[in-house]
């Protein structure tokens, strides 16, 4: 069973090894054959030539794995033939040491000197065993003492098996044998004392010896018995054991493992004579019979690598380590321990330990290498420059004994030339670029393996390759092609030229001859070996410039390789030609700001003559000389370097004439023309037009709408803008300021945003830091401050009242209610009164100081709509003078109040402007003069945004600076001809409240100014006359007008101009803010709102 087992195992491995190469080959071999004995040969066996088309010259056989015992046993031929290389002793050698079969597995390698081919052949090589040992015991004797009071049927002695070295076939041990020599019996062994039983189990068959009958001291005190051993080979061998057997006293106990079984697992680096395990055991005999010896069973599986590297003390039963370990992954040694006791007759017991080795830590990697050439020295392999492509010059092999990572292992190389390649247990190193042996003649390769362990270990080999030469390169003459000369008239057989040509390769493939091409050419001769060239005619000139003709070198290799050269032979002759430019016009570009010296550029130019004739040196043009103005220089050699830095922003071009003067005598000269662009290099930081040093504040309102324009961030770069992506292009950054992000700054147009509204209860000022960056790719940047002044304007703030306090204000609200109805009709009547007394009064006097008939008086003479109908009282009128009429502060105030002096006789009334909650679209004008808004970006208003209003001739703008004002003075130009009386709502006027009360006096300015002064937005006042005045903002403007644009039934007018005026008050002493109050006279108050005229309202 056991050689069954053994033999589908061997088949498994065979054909296992044989999947993983294309051809198998199996060879038998009896062992004891003399040296150097034919196995057998791979090309008569698979017949390899046929089936890859190559010859076996072309083909090489290498051992993939030079190791051990294969390179020593086995020697492999040229021609594919395997031989023996010592006599081979199967006995002898470990390998096959107690094994049935006895088969060699490795494989060849097989490559091509022609090709790339690479394959490999699995050989498997049979050493059958010849029947030359005879089995043996040891020991060869034993003597047995048994008690006489033995009985029958008791097994006293387990017989150790006998030894064959001889395993193959019936040449082991096959039979045994027992025979009684004394006392001498001629009976069968049925009627002698002593039998031997054999008990077969699954692993083995153990022979006892057995009495047959009770034993009697006083009968017999001896045994003495033959045990054969028989082999199965022809002739038979035949081993002798002799066991004596003495009749004593009785030892009936055997000793008792405390564990029969047990495992443990020791690191592969344990220290030798490290014990790992201590086996006990006991007797409950006394004496001598009860003391126990231990001891490992001989002839054990394993027996010869367990005596190798475990020991076992006789009376401790200490297991200790007496060898180097070494990791197998899954190998176990099974330990088999026996335990004898002393007694005359020794009892024992056994027990089994399992020993596991484990992989104790990270071992670097060994490196094996097989070359695969028939040239090899010193770890030096020769390869033919003209090898192919992923041809296999070596084998690479890799052991790492570690397991998991540790034993995981990648090799690398970082040679051009040879690469690696994974084979399946390794590489091989192949030609993975073209060899040149003319540039590298040998190759140092390294190749490092390294496994995946922590750390990472590493091993190296390195091995050099010389590259053997091949006619791979062809003659090279000294020059392209050769110039010379001579003079015409010459003599014949005078030497021309001698050429010289050299060939990197070497023997006979660098000899080099030499020869004029074609043949037929007879004008001229060379030496094969010198190269010398002489002339076989003689030359004119003036019918020949000049003669080319060629020349070949060839050199000795085979095949040959050639080359030629061409040979330009000059004709001398006088100088007749200038240099001539390669160009007409040269153009180069240079950057600016190089240091003086600074290569430009060079011209080129030839003269066809030669000698002096020929030479020549270029310069500039005398007209272009003046460095101050030129700031290059050429050099002789035509070389134009800069003669101080360069400036593109000063100078972006220049352009001037080169001339070459050759040296012939008269010297001749040509030119040409030169053009020098000046590269724009990022030399010049941007520069700031707004905001600058001196103008870099802007003022808006708090009320200015979100996302208006407030200011356009201006700078410029000298530097060059290409398409807006030149290093003159210039973005905008706000650095510092904007933190709340309350203005947003372009970064392409720079213009200035109002993003986020704010809330501010008086004036209050942003300083931002404005960056301007070129586009350079070392950007230059510049930096500005710009303020940004937001005035304060009053408005009704919106509160929100407390939800608690609802109740408590209704009341409030119903009293204030009720005393606003009553204190409304009692002004409703005093109103009337008022205006019908007034009325009366203007219908009698009329305005004194307009002559009727008059351009002006007739210009508000009362519009047609409102002509006076029968019974209708006349109403006052004011007219105002045209151009340069004017009028009297005196006689407006007198028709406006009733009164000489312009004051109010008896009632003065007072209104305040109501606060309006701020809105962030509402838009308020500044109260200072020069204040921009949104829509000028900073520079003043612009006439654009109300392109659309302008068409429109009859356009009125108020006099009063906000509507919210209950009384005051409006003025018009003409009359509404909107019959829709539609105002745009979004647009009208914000109101602009002051806490201090309004003068009683007009400004005088505004009295003695023309008409269209009043409506001017450029109104300027003295500041001694006037305070605080408010410049309002321009607006569209509007030919109708909205009901909500009443102030107390007044309507709001809007003039021609689009631009509000300056409305501004004073007293008579001193300057105060108005807030909408003005005291009038309740005569002169027209008491009907209905009828009163357009041209003038109080």
């Amino acid at each position: 069973m056991e050689r069954i087992i053994f033999s589908l195992l061997t088949i498994v491995f065979v054909l296992t090894r044989a999947s993983t190469a294309e051809f198998t080959v199996t060879f038998h071999l009896l062992e004891d054959l003399p040296n150097n004995t034919l196995i057998g040969s791979l090309e008569k066996e698979i017949g390899l030539t046929r089936k890859i088309n190559e010859s076996l010259a072309n083909l090489n056989f290498n051992f993939k794995k030079k190791e051990e015992p294969i390179v020593s046993l086995f020697r492999l031929a040229d021609s594919s033939q395997l031989f023996t290389n010592q006599v081979i002793d199967r006995e002898n050698v470990s390998a096959c040491q107690y094994k049935p079969q006895c088969v060699f597995n490795f494989e060849i390698i097989v490559t091509s000197t022609a090709s790339s081919y690479f394959n490999s052949v699995s050989v498997h090589v049979n050493v059958t065993d010849v029947n030359d040992h005879s089995p043996k015991f040891d020991p060869k004797v034993f003597r047995l003492s048994l008690p006489e009071s033995t009985t029958a049927n008791k097994s006293v002695y387990r017989v150790e098996p006998a030894q064959d070295y001889d395993t193959g076939g019936n040449n082991s041990v096959q039979t045994y044998e027992f025979i009684q020599m004394t006392p001498s019996s001629s009976t069968g062994s049925a009627t002698w004392d002593f039998r031997m039983e054999e008990i077969k189990s699954i692993s083995e068959v153990t022979r006892n010896v057995v009495t047959n009958v009770n034993l009697d001291y006083e009968k017999v005190t001896q045994y003495v018995y033959h045990i054969l051993a028989r082999d199965g080979g022809n002739p038979q061998r035949t081993g002798t054991f002799t066991l004596e057997i003495n009749v004593v006293d009785e030892n009936d106990n055997s000793p008792i493992f405390v564990k029969s079984q047990a495992a443990v697992t020791i690191e592969e680096n344990t220290a030798i004579n490290t014990p790992f395990y201590v086996f006990h055991a006991s007797d409950k005999d006394s004496g001598k019979n009860g003391k126990i010896e231990f001891r490992f069973k001989k002839f054990q599986e394993q027996w010869q690598e367990i005596a190798s590297l475990f020991s076992i003390d006789n009376e401790t039963g200490t297991v200790r380590v007496i060898g180097n370990l070494k990791y197998e992954h899954g190998k176990v040694y099974h330990i088999i321990v026996e335990a004898t006791d002393k007694g005359d007759i020794p009892r024992y017991a056994t027990a089994q330990l399992d020993v596991t080795v484990e992989d104790s830590g990270n071992n670097a990697p060994r490196i094996n290498i097989n070359f695969l050439s028939g040239e090899q020295t010193n770890n030096t392999v020769s390869v033919s420059e003209d090898a192919f492509l992923e041809q296999a010059i070596a084998i690479i092999l890799v052991e790492d004994t570690d397991s998991g990572p540790n034993g995981e292992v990648t090799c690398r190389t970082y040679n051009t030339f040879f690469g690696l390649q994974s084979l399946e247990d390794g590489y091989k190193v192949i030609v993975q670029h073209y060899l040149d042996r003319e540039t590298q003649s040998t190759h140092n390769i390294r190749i490092t393996c390294a496994d995946k362990g922590t750390p990472v270990l590493e091993s190296e080999l390195e091995f050099t390759v010389r590259v053997l030469d091949a006619n791979d390169n062809p003659p090279k003459f000294s020059e392209f092609y050769y110039n010379a000369k001579v003079n015409e008239n010459n003599n014949r057989g005078q030497q021309i030229i001698q050429v010289q040509a050299t060939d990197k390769d070497i023997g006979k493939n660098g000899q080099i001859s030499y020869y004029i091409e074609p043949p037929t050419d007879s004008r001229f001769s060379i030496g094969r070996e010198t190269g010398i060239v002489i002339a076989n005619v003689d030359f004119d000139r003036e019918q020949s410039v000049h003669v080319t003709f060629t020349v070949r070198a060839t050199d000795h290799g085979e095949p040959p390789q050639n080359t030629t050269a061409n040979i330009w032979l000059d004709i001398e002759d006088v100088n007749d030609n200038p240099p001539n430019f390669l160009k007409a016009n040269f153009v180069f570009s240079v950057d600016e700001n190089l240091p003086n010296g600074s290569f430009v550029g060079a011209v080129q130019a030839v003269d066809k003559d030669e000698g002096k004739n020929g030479e020549f040196v270029f310069s500039i043009s005398e007209e272009y000389a003046n460095k101050s103005v030129m700031p290059f220089a050429v050099s002789p050699s035509g070389e134009i370097k800069t003669y101080e830095p360069l400036d593109r922003e000063f100078l972006n071009r220049y352009d001037f004439r080169v001339i070459a003067v050759d040296k012939g005598d008269p010297s001749l000269t040509g030119t040409a023309h030169v053009t020098i662009k000046v590269n724009d290099k990022n030399d010049n930081a941007p520069i700031f037009i707004f905001p600058s040093t001196d103008n870099h504040t802007i003022i808006i309102p708090n009320t200015t709408p979100l996302e208006s324009i407030i200011a356009s961030i201006q700078a410029y770069d000298l530097d060059e803008d290409t398409n807006g992506y030149g290093n003159g292009k210039v973005m905008f950054y706000i650095d510092a300021g904007n933190e709340d992000g309350i203005f947003y700054l372009n970064h392409d147009t720079g213009s200035l945003h109002f993003r986020k509204a704010v809330s501010v209860a008086e004036d209050y000022t942003f300083h931002l830091k404005i960056r301007a960056r070129d586009n350079g790719n070392e950007a230059l940047e510049a930096m500005r401050d710009l303020d940004i002044v937001v005035k304060y304007m009053n408005a009704t703030i919106t509160t929100h009242r407390n939800p608690d306090d609802s109740e408590k204000n209704i009341l409030i609200v119903v009293i204030v209610v009720c005393v606003t109805i009553v204190v409304s009709v009692a002004l409703i009547a005093l109103i009337c009164m008022l205006r019908r007394k007034n009325e009366d009064k203007m219908k009698n006097d009329g305005p004194p100081f307009l002559a009727s008939g008059s351009p002006t008086s007739a210009m508000y003479d009362r519009p047609p709509a409102y002509q006076k109908t029968q019974g209708e009282k006349s109403r006052p009128r004011v007219s105002f003078s045209k151009e340069n009429d004017t009028f009297t502060k005196q006689q407006l105030m007198e028709k406006m109040t009733g009164n000489l002096n312009g004051r109010a006789e008896s009632v003065k009334f007072t209104t305040h402007n109501n606060q309006n909650p701020k809105s962030p679209t509402e838009e308020s004008p500044s109260e200072i003069s020069g204040e921009t808004i949104p829509s000028d970006s900073g520079h003043g208003g612009s006439e654009e945004d109300f392109t659309n209003h302008n068409n429109n001739t009859d356009k009125r703008i108020p006099l009063q600076p906000s509507y919210h004002m209950k009384n005051g003075v409006f003025m018009m130009q003409g009359p509404i001809s909107n019959p829709t009386n539609t105002l745009p709502s979004d647009r009208r006027l914000n109101s602009v409240s002051s806490n201090q009360p309004i003068s009683k006096y007009m400004d005088d300015s505004l009295l003695t100014s023309s008409i269209n002064s009043l409506w001017s937005d450029n109104h300027t006042v003295n500041r001694q006359n006037s305070c605080n005045v408010q410049k309002l903002p321009t607006i569209p403007a509007w030919t109708g007008y909205h009901p909500s644009d009443r102030m107390n039934d007044s309507l709001l007018f809007y003039s021609k101009d689009n631009t509000l005026g300056s409305a501004h008050s004073r007293d008579d002493d001193e300057c105060t803010t108005t807030s909408g109050s003005y005291t009038i006279n309740p005569d002169d108050i027209d008491d009907s709102f209905d009828n009163r005229p357009r041209d003038m309202f109080v």
